[in-house]
């Protein structure tokens, strides 16, 4: 080590040249890395949409969903398939395995849809290439009262979409509400009856009579003249004029059949939008959300969204339309970033603060070089984090603790000030001082991060979604603990060869004095109470183990959005109009909170099928302001509980659920389920899947802390349904598609042909007026042509009846099921669904065929849970041979291992004191508490080892160790507590899931240090191995470093102070 410092120090110009390129490498790498407020925990999934217009739940499910199912079961590295069908359409999602490459699974999943065997009329595509945090943008369109909804929702489709998706980055445009514009023939039946004209004439001569035709060219004397036919339809009155049939010379013409008009396509969905603020509502909203591709960064793209936005309102929207935005997950990343930011900025000055303290202002400018450090790390952690690809996120940049990262820096530059306080007076020169320290200090440096890097291990062995929260976390930290010991070697000694070349100042600081004035008598106390202490000790492990089967459990603090996610469940058979008017006092009701900033309703579902939600579902997107500005609730949960209490009075019959938006879609991807926590049941039988659904519900709302209970309802949807009598179209010479293609015209239209505006395209559809069949007896009237030109009704040929149906059909491994959803609020997750599984395993009895998943958040906890419960102990075992390497003591390894139970005490007491739960985040934080914690032991027990080679008793030894070892040990504590400090007290927006992290480890490190400086000097005598164990093939050399100091060389065996000469074992 000490040559590679005497190569830097001989090289200081070309040393500072490539420290300017690593920061600018650094800063180049962070400008360019993808910032996340979340990171992405969905593994790969493909999910395959299709749109089967006008059909029923079961008839998509038996021609579309199953088939689809059956292909993709063969698919490499499959982890399951779900589905979900209802009226038009099917979603099949396949979930693959952590390892599988997001390409290769969407390609195959194309190549097998190819072989599907589907309907005709299905429109099968695989949704965009994006995540369930892509949504990172949503807008509406802003135009005047006059202008009509068609009109509106063209210039979203066709002026805004393909100029959004022209935005590098973006992946897709979702369009939502608004009246689709289309072209409409509405026949008349009793004109069909008159005329003697079949339906299917009618959509035969419209699509005849809508051709362009080429006609090569001709010579023209010295030119040429390209021929065109021109047949495209110009207007309305050009499609009334399309003759259908002649009688008698007399053209019978569509506009004689019915009425020719622009028109409404069915309407899927509605949009609302309050902005309580500027009084503004408007109930028929359009709304584009926009999707960002995976892997982009997310701060990058939204950068050019915005630049576009600005384009598009200035140069390519009609005069009054404007874009105006709800939702820019900017907001999101700033305020959590600015959260992390603050918290690291306090962090670095807390540890500076600490260092300034513990080497003395004097020292000033060795603190500074320290210090520089902190930063240098960070952007060597940038740098590989962008070469690896890996994004980052408040949860890996707010775990990172400062303290632990200039650990190798401080060892370096305490070694140094003590070399050049013992060598004054030789007025040694500093060059040869710097390699010396980095000599003595480098090995040592490289085990202490063994040890702590070996505690790592557990992380990097979590799989799904704690693996991808908590992955780039240990990565982060291990790439800055990677740059902080390699910089401590080699940046350190070239900054302190200019910052020190006027020598140390004062050896020992005034802190450091009134420390070892104090704990000199403690100790002494101490040693002469050693039975009390080592009581006292368990006693401690005692209460730290009753607290800890008290203390609540969950998977993850929850982050704030800064928004919420409202799902309201109507009721199933509710019509889109009635809907629309319910949804309207939803949002007056929501707008009348003064936190309330913007709130926007979504009521069914897109025209593209990328969401599956009917009339009898809306999803309200509430943007709140700061919560510094709240008033009706200090929390988010006291603002959930009011504003549903208010909904539940203003909107009764309808079930609220609250969330956010990325909450939600997040936990949609994972469990399939729009909940944090649920129910899955799953059997054939839907009549008996949904009994069961309501009796867990039941049994569930009993349950305290169970929130927002419900299940979504699988059958009762109303359907008019037309069986046809196979005998009765035999007898008139038609087939079954003849008949299927009269209803499916009559009622929902058919599309004859396409009409051309520009470059815009809509369609042209044939269908019966509204009225004639808004009736069961006006459908039996539908007029129907015999083979033979008989005139007959549906009536004669069918039967006509209103039966109960299937709304939606759930499917997950091939397979039936219904969920009952819930989420947990004032109450830890653990100890609810304890409960409530007691409950319902004691109430429900499943008919055989059936059974029961509890998933959601559970499920990833308890995951997480038996990993750790697998690995934590594998990694202490590492750790111990490190340590057994290092003293060749079995028992002194032990003794120095015994940090982790008292570290954890600290740990498990600090979270019911600071109102937090047993989560993943913080059993993370016991992770890193154990490495750091093992530390001071090591320094410790080595210096009493090194006192009692040098002939001390044991008594003296021990008392002498320990006092020697005082400033090292609380200052490596003080710095790795206080550099997490302020993410410990931190309540803004961001700071939810470090918390646990922080309070676990700062608090670990009080009981830690406490057993290090008092504990340990007492059992040390009990586990000492006696002359076998003095004879380390390691020997640590003692310094005042803060790190334990080894050194890879052998040591000469000593004199036995205790020989028959020397009885008393004194020096001699």
């Amino acid at each position: 080590m000490g040559t590679l410092t005497k190569y830097v120090l001989k090289h200081r110009p070309i040393a500072l040249a490539l420290m300017v390129l690593f920061v600018l490498a650094g800063a180049l790498a962070f400008n360019r890395l993808p910032v996340e407020a979340y990171p992405d925990v969905t593994n790969v999934s493909v999910q395959i949409i299709t749109l089967l217009p006008g059909r029923a739940a079961e008839e998509v499910e038996r021609l579309v969903t199953v088939p689809i199912e059956n292909a993709m079961n063969s698919i490499p590295k499959r982890a399951s398939i779900r589905s979900v069908s209802l009226f038009g359409l099917s979603q099949v999602t396949i979930v693959f395995e952590d390892d599988a490459d997001r390409a290769y699974c969407r390609n195959m999943a194309f190549q097998l849809l190819s072989s599907v065997s589907l309907p005709p009329d299905a429109d099968t595509r695989l949704s965009p290439d994006t995540t369930p945090v892509g949504e990172i943008y949503r807008y509406t369109l802003d135009a005047p009262r006059s202008m009509p909804s068609t009109e509106l929702r063209a210039v979203q489709d066709w002026i805004v979409e393909r100029q959004m998706r022209t935005v590098s980055g973006v992946v897709d445009v979702i369009g939502f509400g608004g009246a689709t514009k289309q072209y409409q023939v509405l026949i008349d039946p009793m004109k069909l009856l008159s005329y003697d004209i079949s339906l299917r004439q009618v959509l035969d001569a419209l699509s005849a009579g809508n051709k362009n035709a080429g006609g090569a060219y001709i010579e023209h004397g010295p030119e040429m003249f390209i021929v065109r036919g021109l047949g495209f339809v110009q207007s309305l009155e050009d499609i009334g004029l399309i003759a259908v049939d002649t009688r008698g010379g007399t053209p019978i013409r569509v506009k004689d059949l019915g009425r020719v008009l622009i028109g409404e396509q069915l309407r899927l969905g509605r949009v609302g939008r309050n902005i309580p603020a500027e009084h503004y509502e408007l109930d028929d909203a359009i709304e584009g959300i926009v999707m960002l591709r995976k892997g982009e960064n997310a701060m990058e793209v939204l950068e050019r969204v915005r630049d576009k936005i600005e384009i598009i309102n200035t140069k390519f929207l009609p005069a009054g339309v404007h874009i105006h935005m709800h939702y820019d997950r900017t907001n999101l990343i700033n305020r959590t970033l600015h959260t992390v930011h603050k918290n690291m900025a306090d962090g670095i000055g807390l540890v500076l603060l600490v260092l300034i303290m513990f080497l003395g202002i004097g020292n000033i400018r060795s603190a500074l070089v320290v210090a520089a450090v902190v930063p240098l790390s960070l952007l060597g952690a940038f740098l590989m984090l962008d070469l690896r690809g890996i994004p980052a996120n408040l949860i890996s940049m707010g775990a990172i603790d400062f303290g632990i990262i200039v650990d190798s820096a401080v060892v370096v530059i305490e070694d140094l000030l003590r070399l050049m306080h013992e060598r004054r007076e030789k007025k040694e020169s500093l060059f040869k001082l710097l390699p010396k320290a980095v000599g003595q200090m480098g090995r040592p440096i490289l085990f202490s991060k063994a040890i702590l890097l070996t505690a790592f291990l557990p992380l990097y062995t979590m799989q799904r979604v704690e693996g991808k929260i908590f992955k780039p976390m240990a990565l982060t930290l291990t790439f800055a603990l990677i740059a902080g010991t390699i910089l401590a070697l080699t940046i350190v000694p070239l900054l302190a060869s200019y910052a020190l070349k006027k020598g140390p100042g004062e050896h020992e600081s005034w802190l450091v004095r009134i420390l070892v004035r104090m704990y000199r008598p403690s100790l002494a106390w101490t040693l002469n109470h050693g039975r009390i202490i080592v009581l006292s000790g368990v006693a401690m492990l005692a209460v730290a183990g009753v607290v800890a089967t008290h203390t609540g459990t969950e998977f993850l603090p929850k982050l704030d959005e800064g928004s919420l996610y409202i799902r309201s469940f109507l009721p199933q058979t509710i019509s889109p109009s009635e809907s629309a008017q319910i949804v309207r006092r939803m949002r007056a009701v929501l707008a009348s909170f003064p936190e309330s900033k913007s709130i926007i309703t979504q009521n069914g579902r897109p025209d593209d099928g990328t969401d599956v939600n009917g009339f009898d579902v809306c999803e309200t997107s509430v943007d709140l302001h700061p919560r510094e500005e709240w008033k009706t609730a200090p929390d988010r949960d006291g603002l959930v509980k009011k504003m549903k209490a208010k909904l539940n009075v203003e909107v009764p019959g309808v079930q609220f659920q609250f969330s956010q938006i990325i909450e939600d879609n997040v936990n949609e991807a994972i469990s399939g389920v729009k909940s944090e926590l649920s129910v899955k049941i799953f059997g054939d039988e839907p009549e008996k899947l949904q009994q069961l659904a309501d009796q867990i519900v039941d049994i569930l709302n009993t349950v305290p802390g169970a929130a927002d209970v419900g299940t979504d309802r699988l059958m009762g949807q109303p359907q008019v349904q037309i069986a046809v009598d196979r005998s009765a179209i035999s007898r008139a010479g038609l087939s079954m598609t003849d008949v299927q293609s009269v209803i499916e015209t009559s009622m929902g239209g058919s599309v004859a042909t396409k009409v051309l505006e520009g470059e815009r395209t809509f369609d042209l559809v044939v269908k019966m007026i509204p009225r004639s069949v808004a009736s069961i007896d006006g459908i039996r009237r539908i007029p129907v042509s015999g083979s033979d030109g008989e005139r007959l009704t549906l009536g004669a040929l069918a039967s006509v009846e209103v039966k109960p149906g299937f709304a939606r059909i759930y499917r997950e491994e091939n397979a039936r099921l219904t969920a009952v959803k819930l989420a947990v609020r004032g109450r830890d997750l653990g100890s609810l669904v304890a409960e409530a599984q007691q409950k319902v395993d004691a109430q429900v009895k499943l008919p055989k065929g059936f059974h029961l998943e509890w998933t959601g958040a559970f499920e990833n906890q308890q995951r997480a849970v038996k990993r750790l419960i697998l690995v934590v102990p594998i990694t202490l075992i590492a750790i111990f041979f490190l340590l057994f390497t290092a003293f060749d003591s079995a028992k002194l390894a032990t003794l120095i291992l015994l940090n982790v139970p008292f570290a954890a005490v600290g740990g498990i007491l600090v979270l019911p004191i600071a109102g937090l739960a047993m989560s993943v985040s913080a059993l993370v934080g016991f992770i890193a508490l154990f490495g750091v914690s093992v530390q001071n032991g090591v320094l410790l027990v080595e210096r009493i080892r090194e006192l009692r080679k040098e002939g001390m008793r044991m008594a003296e030894a021990v008392r002498e160790g320990a006092i020697s070892r005082v400033r090292p040990v609380v200052m490596t504590a003080a710095m790795a507590a206080l550099g997490l400090l302020p993410a410990a007290l931190s309540h803004a927006v961001g700071a939810e899931t470090a918390r646990p992290f922080a309070c676990v480890i700062i608090g670990g490190l009080v009981t830690a240090t406490l057993l290090t400086l008092y504990i340990l000097p007492v059992l040390y005598p009990l586990f000492d191995a006696g002359e076998e164990g003095l004879h380390s093939k390691y020997v640590l050399i003692e310094g005042p470093g803060h790190q334990p100091f080894l050194s890879l060389h052998k040591k000469k065996k000593p004199e036995d102070p205790h020989t028959p000469e020397n009885p008393g074992g004194a020096p001699g």
